[in-house]
């Protein structure tokens, strides 16, 4: 009888140990696409920090994380473990879903470590999508690469996230971005940042939403933030620091920028591609090729995009068309370019910029673009029902 119960007591222990190996370090699900592991606390967000064997998997945010109190030095989610010269850790490949949830107030103080943010580095065939960053800070120190507050080095997908959050890098760091600090062959859309960017002195690729775009696309997104480098910084970007052979579409960025050497509204350095349907207000200063629009333009193409004269102190760029801000804020400037004002773009006729409406909440019932609801929409609605349009 002592065997058998002590058999029952052992096969019980090995059961429960098994089920929360599998279970238990989350709050349900079983990392499936059909049934992802759940993030439910602060608990589930560093188990899955620490169980890079589940990097592969699926995630789900079921609730707002608050994360007050946490301080790092490396990225939370695959994070760089080496000072060597390229990435040294498990790379994240799964999908990590935030559910319309943010996590708040983390603090990343990385020193000289590279790869920083929520993930350190996104492979191929990763997506990150539905999650929003709130009062978080990321900060690298001198020689710090790849910096960014949602993640550091990208090469998957990233779509519908924000950023409210600060991201510096110190002195030499490179790829410094408010939401990615490095882009590559895939895809951001429909993601803004808000918070501040910078980069120390001879720092390079500083961009309010990701540092350098090679060879991907960004199109949707907008960021508000400041961005500023030190001495000898070069390619700062309201929206991107460096865009190379890649295609940016219907963004905008409205913070302040400063640097050294090309710096732009919207993008510092652009080297092949295309910018379409954007725009840029922030005021600009720096030393060389310095533009309203584009700081320095290699052979892409500008098209339909503009930048205020006015606001950003600038009467010239590498690519784009001066518009004074009165000009800004007339709907019939960018409609004559071709936007398109019924799906993707809004505008408060003669009192704002344009914005993209289903990220600023811009109200579909506003027909005439003029702040408010009122008859006059009513009128135009019936006007177009009659007649079919």
């Amino acid at each position: 009888m002592k065997t058998r119960a002590a058999f029952i007591l052992s096969l019980a222990a090995i059961l429960t140990l098994a089920a929360g190996s599998a279970f238990g370090s989350y709050s349900g699900g079983l990392g499936t696409a059909g049934n992802p592991y759940k993030i439910a606390t602060k608990a589930d967000l560093l188990a899955l920090a620490a169980t890079t064997a589940d990097y592969g998997k699926c995630f789900i945010l079921t609730a707002d994380i608050n994360m007050t109190g946490q301080v790092f030095t490396t990225a939370i989610i695959a994070a760089d473990t080496s000072s060597n010269i390229g990435f040294q850790g498990t790379t994240f490949t799964g999908t990590f879903d935030g559910n319309d949830h943010k996590i708040i107030n983390f603090t990343i103080n990385g020193g000289n470590n590279s790869y920083l943010g929520l993930f350190g580095f996104m492979d191929s065939g990763s997506v990150i999508k539905n999650i929003g960053l709130e009062n978080c800070s990321v900060s690298g120190g001198t020689n710090s690469n790849y910096v960014g507050g949602l993640m550091g080095y990208n090469l998957g997908t990233v779509s519908n996230c924000y950023s409210t959050s600060s991201v510096s890098g110190g002195s030499n760091s490179y790829y410094v971005g408010g939401l990615v600090g490095y882009n590559y062959v895939n895809t951001v859309s429909n993601c803004y940042s808000t918070g501040s960017v910078s980069g120390g002195s001879d720092s390079y690729y500083v961009g309010g939403l990701v540092g350098e775009n090679y060879a991907g696309t960004v199109s949707s997104c907008y960021s508000t933030g400041s961005v500023s480098a030190g001495s000898n910084s070069t390619f700062v970007g309201g929206l991107i620091g460096y865009n190379c052979i890649s295609t940016v579409s219907n963004c905008y960025s409205t913070g302040t920028v400063s640097g050294y050497e090309e710096v732009g509204g919207l993008v510092g350095y652009y080297n092949g591609g295309s910018i379409s349907n954007c725009y840029s207000t922030g005021a600009v200063s720096g030393s060389i090729d310095v533009g309203g629009l584009v700081g320095y333009d290699n052979s892409g193409s500008v098209v339909n995009s503009f930048w205020d004269t006015n606001t950003s102190g600038k009467t010239t760029s590498s690519g784009g068309t001066g518009k004074t801000t009165a000009q800004m804020k007339k709907l019939s400037t960018f409609t004559s370019a071709g936007w398109d004002f019924v799906n993707v773009w809004g505008i408060y006729n003669g009192q704002s910029y344009p914005c993209l409406k289903f990220l600023t909440g811009f109200n579909p019932a506003d027909l005439n673009y003029s702040g408010k609801v009122d008859m006059q929409d009513f009128a135009i609605f019936a006007d177009n029902w009659l007649t079919g349009d």
